[in-house]
Formats: structure tokens, C-alpha cells, sequence
């Protein structure tokens, strides 16, 4: 009688156990608020930091024998721009960066080269946050060997 009482109690314990995990596992988590205060934070004002976009690229040069440039506006002051960063995807795939006082990019032809590319410029800001041009640019190359042309378009405004 003793071994059933006790094996009774065992096989109840255990129950109890697994229905308080049971229950533990599925109750939703408590909610708690919390919070904290600052008096220096309270007075500063914060601000978002804005990278001005470089504006429209333009063709500034392309034809035969001539590398293709592309120009753009100087940044604004105040515009947080510490320089620029361009891709060229496409037919041909390269990239560079060029300093925050620069207006114009010139691209020159690989020995040999067939296709068109799409230009694309970012301004660089503080942080690595970039902007990008209001535009595109289409840049091709023929060049084999000797024969070099370079050609330039963008979208009509």
C-alpha cells in the first residue's frame, strides 16, 4: 500500500512539473516600460545630416580620339559633400572615387572595348551616407587596338 501511495505521489509530482513548464513555455512574456532621462540631451536639439545630390551629369566630351568626359555642378556649401564615388556597368565594369572639389570625370577606353555602359555618380557625405544624381549617362567605347571612339548620352530633361 505504501508503494502504491508513493508511486501515486511520484506520477503526481511529475505531472505537476511538466503542466508548470507547460504553462511557462506558452504564457506570453510581461510587458515592462522603461525609460531614462538625460537633463544634457534634454535641452541639445538633434538634426538630420543630408548629403546634397550631385544634380544632373552631363556629357562634356566625346567623339574620335577623344576620351568621353562627364561634368556635373560643384557641390553647394553646406551641402556635406566629401567627395564623390562613380560606377560604369555594363559593357565595361569599373568604378572610383574622386575628391569633394571635383566637377568632371574623364573616361578613357580600354585597349579593347565594345559596348555601352551606364554611368552612374553618388555624392559622399559624413558616415559614408551617399546621394544619388538626378541622372545617367550612357557611355560607349569602340576601341580595338588603335581605333578608339568614345561616345556619350543622357536622358532628355
Amino acid at each position: 500500500m505504501m508503494r502504491r501511495r508513493r508511486r501515486i505521489t511520484g506520477a503526481a509530482a511529475t505531472l505537476a512539473a511538466a503542466g508548470a513548464i507547460a504553462l511557462a513555455l506558452t504564457a506570453p512574456p510581461v510587458v515592462t516600460d522603461a525609460a531614462w532621462s538625460d537633463s544634457e540631451f534634454g535641452s541639445s536639439s538633434v538634426s538630420a545630416l543630408t548629403v546634397a545630390s550631385p544634380g544632373a551629369v552631363r556629357c562634356v566630351q566625346s567623339g574620335l580620339l577623344v576620351p568621353a568626359v562627364l561634368g556635373w555642378n560643384a557641390a553647394p556649401a553646406g551641402g556635406n559633400v566629401t567627395g564623390y564615388r562613380w560606377t560604369l556597368v555594363g559593357a565595361s565594369n569599373r568604378s572610383g572615387t574622386l575628391a569633394a572639389t571635383a566637377t568632371s570625370v574623364t573616361l578613357n577606353a580600354n585597349a579593347v572595348e565594345l559596348g555601352t555602359s551606364t554611368f552612374t555618380l553618388y555624392a559622399v557625405g559624413p558616415g559614408g551616407w551617399e546621394r544619388a544624381a538626378t541622372n545617367t549617362a550612357a557611355v560607349g567605347f569602340i576601341s580595338i587596338a588603335l581605333g578608339v571612339t568614345s561616345s556619350c548620352s543622357t536622358p532628355a530633361a
